[in-house]
């Protein structure tokens, strides 16, 4: 009897030893398959729960991944007159790359050919920032602060331009455009002369120191720059034109009608030129000839002047340069 009982309390002994060991199992399995705690997903930037057995289903949305952009590409679109889509480009490009000068430097240029001045003064003040020896950052932000009517912001841009190169002839062609939009006339014919004697090729200056002599009323001073410019660049119809206006107002009826018919010729979709030919002949009508101007001989006279103003600019005193004869001068100019 005694031993009948000690055999049932083994069995119940090793019964409930079987059902612990079966809970402890089934709660370490459940552990196991369940986390305790969501996983975030970093591709949707979503909070989701992985499934058991691993990886969340392939069917799950994955937002498309936007290349990088990059600065070969915005300069492309640039080059191409695509200013807006250079501008997207290149605001992607400055996220990536911050501290590219050349990359805030193009964005300003891409804005300010787009007709956004504000991107534009942003961007291009950033350049210079990060890169203040960047002339032209200081440059092209002084085109930016003309174009917004700050004149005096813009001087004092140009001269850090200047400051940095002394021999730019461009910076020193936008600084008489500055002073001649603050009324410094004499300060602007200056410095269109400083950018001539650096580069006697500079069109530019050319055809803005006869624009400015036709703008403050001497006509005469423009023929010179703009016959020379003229001899240089003859398909130009805005330098054509120009001539024209200057020849018109001196009274030389018949050329001024050849320098527009030129520019027209050259462009004929250039508006001003048509407008002006068509003005002048309806003025002098269609038979008027050409009459004994000789821009020739103009132009080359101003290329030497231009040679005189470098001479004493080195600190030389040559001899001035004379016509033939005063009653030729007489002749050719008036």
């Amino acid at each position: 009897m005694a031993r009948t009982i000690a055999l049932a309390h083994d069995r119940r002994t090793v019964v409930w030893g079987t059902l612990a060991l079966a809970s402890l199992a089934l709660a370490a399995c459940g552990r196991d398959e369940t986390p305790s705690k969501p996983v975030a997903q970093a591709e949707t930037g979503e909070l989701k729960v992985t499934p058991a057995g691993g990886l969340p289903p392939s069917t799950r949305e994955v937002p498309p991944v936007t290349a990088a952009a990059s600065y070969e590409e915005g300069e492309s679109a640039f080059k191409s007159g695509k200013y807006a889509d250079a501008k997207g480009i290149f605001t992607r490009y400055i996220e990536t790359k911050p501290t590219n000068p050349w990359g805030h430097y193009m964005l300003g240029m891409s804005a300010w050919k787009g007709g956004d001045l504000v991107r534009a003064e942003i961007a291009l003040k950033r350049a210079a920032e990060l890169d203040s020896t960047q002339v032209k950052s200081h440059l092209n932000l002084a085109r930016v602060l003309l174009d917004l009517g700050r004149d005096n912001e813009a001087v004092e841009r140009i001269g850090r331009a200047l400051s940095l190169d002394s021999t730019s002839a461009e910076g020193l062609r936008l600084l008489a455009r500055a002073h001649a939009k603050l009324g410094n006339v004499d300060a602007a014919i200056n410095a269109y002369r400083e950018a001539l004697v650096l580069d006697d090729r500079d069109f530019w200056a050319m055809n803005n120191l006869g624009g400015l002599y036709l703008d403050t009323g001497n006509p005469e001073a423009a023929l010179g720059p703009l016959s020379r410019l003229v001899e240089l660049r003859a398909t130009a119809p805005v330098f054509q034109n120009n001539l024209g206006m200057a020849l018109e107002r001196t009274g030389h009826m018949g050329a001024a009608i050849a320098s527009y018919e030129a520019a027209v010729k050259a462009d004929s979709s250039y508006r001003k030129g048509a407008s002006n030919l068509q003005r002048l002949r309806s003025i002098v009508g269609d038979a008027v000839a050409v009459d004994g101007i000789d821009l020739k001989y103009l132009a080359d006279l101003f290329r030497v002047q231009v040679e005189m103003w470098r001479d004493n600019a080195r600190g030389m005193s040559p001899e001035p340069v004379k016509p033939d004869s005063s009653a030729e001068t007489s002749e050719r100019l008036h």
